[in-house]
């Protein structure tokens, strides 16, 4: 399962993580531009590219300001 991951700003400490559901490493790594086989173990996401991760989210998501978002990648 891959989260995303929401720091605060002004102290950098996780805040939440957002499981994505039905999202494959292969295309979750597409969709962000990252290469087949680089391994990551987190990402900084846009708040643009946060909002089109959150169709994968299944509680209601929004981008918080006070927040930056990474990728976190995880294996099982």
């Amino acid at each position: 399962m891959n989260y995303l991951e929401a720091h605060d700003k002004k102290t950098g400490t996780l805040v939440v993580e957002y499981p994505l559901h039905g999202l494959e490493l292969p295309t979750l790594k597409k969709m962000l531009g990252i290469e087949e086989g680089i391994e990551i173990y987190g990402y900084d996401v846009s708040p643009e590219q946060a909002i089109e991760l959150g169709k994968y989210i299944r509680e209601p998501f929004t981008v918080d300001e006070k927040c930056d978002y990474q990728v976190g990648f995880y294996r099982e």
